[in-house]
């Protein structure tokens, strides 16, 4: 079974594998349900966690699950160790999920309360230890964050504690690296910086500040960052800020700083002097003595504020991948968010030729978003890039099976040198898939060193597609009704399906010591030491339904999975057509009882029609498969197309050799007290004496007799115990009930030889009198309409003998196929009597029969109006 990966929460990023999982890579699996007695249950916050899904695409908070959103303008330190996690640096000898934000962190002076910098609250700090003597201040007093990865940055900003906390650095530089090693020392495993704040003056009041990176660093605008460093290069020391005398005796020994004793010059002014010169001066010649508490240099928080949440990034943890038709290309590099790493793209066309094929770099994102923004950085001194295109597919395909691709955006500047990055803002537009395709023009050589490339929108995300843990139903249960509580506003949808199955198959996932998933050709290949679990996961059998269609009711959709089964799955797909609307969810209930029977198999005798139009009998055979504790049942309901009739004609049980033997009279199968309850017209509702386990019957059969009007109709039978305190209907699949039927199916399936669309029309009187005296006052016209799907209107429409349009009559219902009647009352469309005489009327259906191989769609007839 597939490890529990359970999420405390799931940031709204690009990247949306907040890896703060409970329990991650252990054997303890969590279940995404309940089953009670009779229903499964999914309503907790604990249980939708445990769903499958792609990492970061929900939002799963006290029990309500909704899509994730991409947002603009986000601050890149909250999301440092999902970044590392997936990416982790270069001598930094961890398993992944023990990765902490410490470890993104280095300082000459209390390195371990720089966090403090990251964590949103104000009341938190760090303040550096008490320097050294004789050491530089700049050498111990510094830190570095490393962000995990390579952001494109707006701004820095900076936010020392308030006034009654601590104090503001008195001199400090802020500085940033993108991770490159400086250009004359390739090796250095210290990357190169950018100065962008220096303070030139002592600093006491100001305790905010926004570093605008476009404006005050063009290197660190353009190249992005991964890298911040504060460094504090002045301190008060112990004059950090001036108190009472009352004050200072109430500090702490350690809190205490400077006291300056004051001479009082001839002018009034006052000069520094010693404690013991000060004692010894005369009362009118002592100035002031000012008291210092010591320098609290406390900064609070650290905010490094990017594009947004970057999408890409995640590309491979949420289940998609990249591929290049570029041989040898290594792919990693372009989202693994560092910088210095770097794939080259090197293409040589031959003499003589202008171009050479296209190239792509192909990205599956494993989940849809709203994008508008594409931003790359080059790693080396190679950044030359031919004409390309950003093309976005949201999976739709074309009629040769490949996916339709939309044009976000196309550049046409072939061979020039750029910058070491790129940018480009397009119209939003919702994608699952990504290419970027250029062609390689007249050039020998040429080379693009390729580091990141990186993806940015904004809103709800479009699609996401979260599946059910395996449900174990306890044994073979009938599955009635599934319903959900869930607020789908305008533009969204809440999407349920279900799929069951008797029987489960195994998988093996292989596992690394650090949690990682490989092949099973890969585990092999390691050494014992780095070898972690072989779990085996439960999956889906042989005999497991596809997923059924989507489910209409909230309050109750009745189940169309096959039925009974022990095992189940759901699935739910949660739309946004709107990236400003989300749907939420947050329960979903689904009943079940005991089955009647373990299975019911019917199928109707004859299945296929010759003549559309035209009453016909008919034989439903069920077989039941009966288990010694099942009920049974006691009641038949068959439902067909609402167009067509049911005439019941006889219920019989038996065995199969019953019904198959010659001569056999089908009168002493008749089961007992049968009799038909009232119903719909276009449903068969029969009750009869209980057939159970213990009965001896095998088979059975009911007759009827109905018309079939299209080229095909389902029929939908099912069996009920009436005791049962709810509505218990079972249904009943196509399959082989009986050797003597060819179809092993409930569906009846109409000949298409006569293709004619109008049937049997007729017109009852042909002359009549609409003079009010009752009688014959309307003519009535019959027809039927076949093989018409849909609500296409019925119609009359009537003309005199110069052709002037008279009347119109319609009808027009949910299914047009069946039998039609339209009456006319002789008048005309304005409603006044028409004269006496001969009227014609055309009988057809209003539909678009182009390319279907009609022969008929109308029929003419003529009607005479008499006084």
């Amino acid at each position: 079974m597939r490890r529990s990966i359970c999420f405390n929460t799931l940031l709204a990023s690009g990247l949306g594998i907040a890896l703060l999982f409970i329990g991650a890579m252990s054997e303890v699996h969590a279940q995404g349900h309940r089953v009670s007695s009779n229903q499964v249950i999914i309503e907790t916050q604990r249980q939708w966690e445990n769903w499958e899904f792609a990492l970061g695409t929900l939002q799963i908070e006290g029990g309500e699950v909704s899509p994730s959103v991409m947002r603009r303008n986000t601050n890149a330190v909250y999301e440092i160790v999902d970044f590392l996690k997936i990416n982790p640096p270069n001598g930094l000898n961890k398993d992944s999920q023990d990765i902490v934000l410490a470890d993104a962190i280095t300082g000459g002076s209390n390195a371990a309360d720089v966090v403090n910098l990251l964590d949103g609250d104000m009341s938190t700090y760090w303040q550096p230890d008490a320097p050294e003597q004789g050491s530089d201040l700049a050498s111990q007093w510094w830190f570095t964050v490393d962000l995990g990865r390579f952001v494109f940055t707006k701004k820095l900003v900076l936010k020392f504690v308030d006034e009654e906390m601590g104090d503001p650095f008195l001199l400090f530089d802020v500085l940033v690296s993108d991770g490159l090693a400086p250009p004359r020392v390739p090796g250095s495993k210290t990357p190169r910086y950018h100065t962008v704040l220096r303070t030139l003056r002592e600093n006491r009041d100001q305790r905010f500040f926004e570093i605008d990176l476009q404006g005050v660093s063009p290197e660190a605008a353009s190249d992005g960052i991964r890298f911040v460093q504060v460094v504090v290069n002045g301190t008060a020391a112990g004059r950090g800020r001036l108190v009472t005398q009352e004050e200072y005796e109430v500090l702490s020994a350690s809190e205490r700083g400077e006291i300056e004793y004051n001479k009082l010059l001839i002018n009034g002014g006052e000069v520094p002097v010693r404690q013991d010169v000060y004692e010894q001066l005369e009362t009118p010649r002592r100035g002031q003595i000012r008291y210092f508490r010591q320098e609290r240099p406390r900064l609070a928080e650290l905010e490094v504020w990017g594009l947004g949440d970057e999408i890409l990034s995640g590309t491979i943890v949420r289940g998609g991948f990249i591929s290049a038709t570029e041989g040898g290309v290594a792919l990693n590099p372009f989202v693994d968010g560092d910088r210095g790493t770097n794939s080259s793209m090197t293409w040589d066309v031959a003499p003589g030729r202008t171009q050479i094929l296209d190239r792509e770099l192909f990205f599956d994102l494993g989940s849809f978003f709203w994008i508008d923004t594409h931003r790359m950085a080059y790693g080396g001194q190679f950044n030359k890039f031919g004409d390309y295109l950003l093309q976005f597919s949201d999976g739709s395909r074309a009629p040769d099976g490949t996916l339709q691709w939309t044009t976000a955006f196309e550049r046409e500047q072939a061979g020039r040198a750029r910058e070491n990055f790129e940018g480009n803002i397009f119209s939003p537009v919702q994608a699952r898939f990504f290419r970027m395709s250029w062609t390689v023009q007249e050039v020998r050589n040429a080379k693009a060193e390729l580091a990141e490339i990186q993806l940015y929108g904004e809103g709800v995300q479009p699609q996401v597609v979260l599946e059910s843990d395996l449900i174990r139903l306890g044994g073979s249960r009938n599955l009635l009704s599934i319903g959900w509580d869930a607020d789908a506003q305008s533009g969204t949808q809440v999407i349920i399906q279900t799929r069951t199955g008797n029987e489960l198959g195994e998988v093996l996932h292989y596992y690394k010591k650090d949690g990682s998933e490989v092949t099973e050709n890969q585990y092999g290949k390691l050494l014992s030491l780095f070898k972690g679990d072989i779990v085996p996961e439960e999956v889906a059998g042989n005999d497991w339904s596809g997923w059924s269609e989507p489910y209409a009711l909230p309050a109750g959709s009745a189940i169309t999975s096959p039925s009974p089964r022990e095992f189940l799955k759901v699935r739910v797909t949660l739309i946004s057509e709107d990236s400003q609307a989300a749907a939420v969810l947050r329960s979903i209930r689904l009943n079940f009882v005991d089955p009647v029977a373990q299975g019911l198999v019917g199928e109707v005798v004859p299945f296929q029609v010759d003549s559309l139009g035209i009453e016909q009998p008919f034989s439903l055979y069920i077989r039941p498969d009966f288990d010694r504790r099942d009920s049974g049942f006691d009641e038949l309901l068959l439902v067909s197309p609402p167009d067509m009739v049911l005439e019941y004609v006889g219920l019989f049980g038996g065995s199969e050799a019953d019904f198959l033997a010659e001569g056999n009279d089908i009168n002493a199968l008749t089961v007992a007290d049968a009799e038909v309850v009232a119903s719909g017209g276009d449903s068969l509702r029969v009750a009869f004496s209980a057939i159970d386990p213990n009965s001896g019957i095998d088979v059975l059969r009911l007759d009827f007799r109905t018309t079939l009007f299209s080229t095909g109709a389902v029929l939908r039978p099912s069996l009920q115990q009436r005791g049962a305190t709810t509505s218990t209907w079972q249904r009943v699949d196509g399959g082989n009930a009986i050797s003597l039927g060819a179809g092993n199916t409930t569906t009846l399936v109409g000949a298409v030889g006569n293709k004619d669309l109008i049937r049997d029309a007729t017109v009852r009187p042909p002359v009549f009198s609409p003079n009010g005296d009752g009688i014959n006052d309307e003519a009535a016209f019959e027809f039927k309409v076949v093989r018409v799907s849909g609500a296409s209107p019925a119609e009359v429409l009537l003309y005199d003998l110069s052709g002037r349009f008279v009347r119109r009559l319609f009808e027009e219902r949910q299914v047009s196929t069946g039998v039609h009647v339209l009456r006319w009352d002789g008048r005309d469309q304005a409603g006044e009597v028409v004269p006496p005489g001969i009227y014609y009327a055309r009988l057809r259906v209003a539909t678009e029969t182009d390319g279907a191989g009609v022969s008929n769609s109308e029929v003419l007839h003529t009607v005479s109006v008499a006084y």
